[in-house]
């Protein structure tokens, strides 16, 4: 690509080494989950078990169908008056109708927040499922059904970790894998080439090598759009959002919050009745067709009030859209940004930031191609830190290397181990707290293991088994807990519960059929030696 001297190809070999592995076991562990959070609706709703797949925001001719007003009016009554300021109406996991009457606060911390209660209604008789109060994250932390989606995601975006640090780091390691990236791109000196080799032979470390600079040349880009969106959004929650409120809003959030995201007709607290919702989603859905994800009544109740309908991106469409309607006359304001209260070049590109970053512009079909790349970066991570390690057999290198091969198929274990601990503790009420449990439990046999044996190769060959007994049977465990069968999913529509665990028999089989021929597992022990040896 670049022409180089020996000594600076010599330096930027070692800076596209020491980015990576200063930080690439973390930097694995975010691509891994990365790589399977984007499916977590998907996962969502395979995990809760969804069979209902009607969306209780769109227009539905079944005349059996309880109108949204006539809920949202029934409901009013039910919560305490100082939570009726807005009204948010969405979908559960399960499928039901969600609505949140609540207001907005600033906690002790400082942030603001969403306080109020939620009900979980069945749409077609109108009756309560469940109730909770409290504030908008506590409900959704601990929301049993998406317990071990937003689990994954937690551990993706930050680690698990509480706020902000976790996001801080996840941000450091987006711009750690930025840096292995521009100095990958800059030290190839012959990308094209380095496209399509792969060598075979006798040689594993070198096959490996190749098969990791094709997946790594062919990743370039993606790995770069990653590391920079993902980075956005760490930086943007940890330490943006709060410097906007103290530099342009004196600190004040709730006005930085409004003056982005809020209505900006006039204030006028006078009680008014407002046009029915029902009415309004079905000229949005004639405007856009789409029906919505999301809808929230601001002032609910008010003769200020405002309706906010947020949809998902149409057919050929990058981002999703927003439509603002007067909420007592009905009439069509204006369709604004998700951020920002007009377009502009600023407000398309972070509305561009969520489909790039998760691949979800394109439904399925784009998410698979995500995740497909997102396995090929998780690959390039992990060979990455194996080859690095291989030419090098300094003794004070022992526990990284123990480490990269614990957590080249320890993860995945632990992952499904939090799988395995959802499915088990699904309709107790206690799936929020044996989810992360699940995940640790399994995390502690595979290091406890791999203290005990010491060896990297053994310890990368026995987890990878782990990992294909793990793959076989959580399917299994999902559907003895009682979670739909294949003939119940497709029967429902619901093909993507058949899909997904049809993904890890295949994921399993994959990892059998890959140790077939030779059980020497790639960078055994003798590959550290022979490197160090210079063979």
């Amino acid at each position: 690509m670049l022409a180089l001297d020996q000594e600076r190809t010599r330096t930027l070999v070692a800076i596209h080494g020491w980015s990576g592995i200063s930080l690439g076991v973390l930097l694995y562990a975010v691509v891994v989950t990365g790589t399977v959070a984007v499916f977590s609706e998907e996962i969502a709703h395979w995990s809760a078990g969804l069979v209902q797949t009607a969306n209780p925001l769109a227009p539905h001719p079944d005349a059996g169908r309880t109108p949204l007003q006539d809920i949202v009016d029934r409901l009013e009554g039910e919560v305490d008056p100082e939570y009726t300021d807005e009204v948010a109406l969405g979908r559960t996991t399960l499928g039901d109708l969600s609505v949140f009457f609540h207001k907005h606060r600033t906690n002790d911390d400082g942030v603001i927040e969403e306080v109020g209660t939620e009900f979980e209604v069945d749409l077609r008789s109108g009756e309560v499922v469940r109730r909770h109060d409290g504030t908008g994250l506590e409900l959704f932390e601990t929301d049993e059904d998406r317990a071990l989606s937003r689990f994954l995601v937690s551990v993706h975006t930050e680690l698990h970790l509480p706020r902000p640090w976790g996001l801080l780091l996840t941000g450091i390691l987006g711009l750690a894998m930025m840096v292995a990236v521009i100095s990958g791109i800059a030290m190839h000196r012959h990308l094209l080439k380095d496209l399509f080799t792969l060598r075979r032979g006798p040689n594993r470390v070198l096959a490996v090598k190749d098969a990791h600079t094709v997946a790594g040349s062919w990743g370039l880009p993606f790995a770069f759009l990653l590391a920079f969106t993902g980075s956005f959004f760490s930086f943007a929650g940890s330490f943006g959002l709060p410097l906007m409120a103290t530099v342009g809003f004196g600190g004040d959030q709730e006005a930085m919050f409004q003056a982005l995201v809020g209505s900006e007709a006039p204030e006028n607290p006078a009680a008014a009745t407002g046009v029915p919702v029902d009415d309004l989603v079905r000229d949005a859905v004639r405007r856009s067709g789409q029906a919505p994800d999301f809808i929230v009544v601001e002032h609910y109740g008010r003769a200020d009030a405002s309706v906010n309908f947020f949809l998902p991106a149409g057919d050929g469409e990058l981002t999703p859209r927003s439509l603002v309607y007067e909420g007592v006359t009905g009439a069509f304001v204006k369709e604004k940004p998700r951020l920002g209260q007009s377009h502009s070049v600023g407000s398309t590109l972070i509305d561009l930031m969520g489909p790039l970053h998760f691949g979800n512009f394109m439904g399925l079909f784009s998410k698979a191609i995500w995740a497909a790349l997102g396995f090929a970066m998780a690959y390039v991570t992990l060979t990455g830190m194996q080859m690095w390690l291989t030419r090098r057999a300094e003794r004070s290198l022992a526990a990284l290397r123990w480490s990269v091969a614990t957590i080249g198929f320890g993860l995945p274990v632990a992952l499904l181990g939090s799988a395995l601990a959802f499915f088990l503790s699904y309709g107790t009420g206690t799936a929020s707290f044996w989810t992360p449990i699940g995940f640790l439990v399994a995390a502690a046999a595979a290091l406890g293991y791999a203290a005990v044996v010491r060896t990297p190769g053994r310890v990368h060959e026995h987890l990878r088994v782990s990992a294909t007994a793990a793959c076989f049977l959580v399917p299994l465990v999902r559907m003895v807990a009682g979670g739909p069968a294949w003939d119940e999913a497709l029967a429902a529509g619901q093909g993507i519960i058949v899909t997904l665990d049809a993904l890890l028999v295949a994921s399993g089989a994959a990892l059998l059929w890959s140790r077939r021929g030779s059980r020497r597992p790639v960078f055994a022990d003798e590959d550290v030696e022979a490197a160090a040896a210079g063979t």
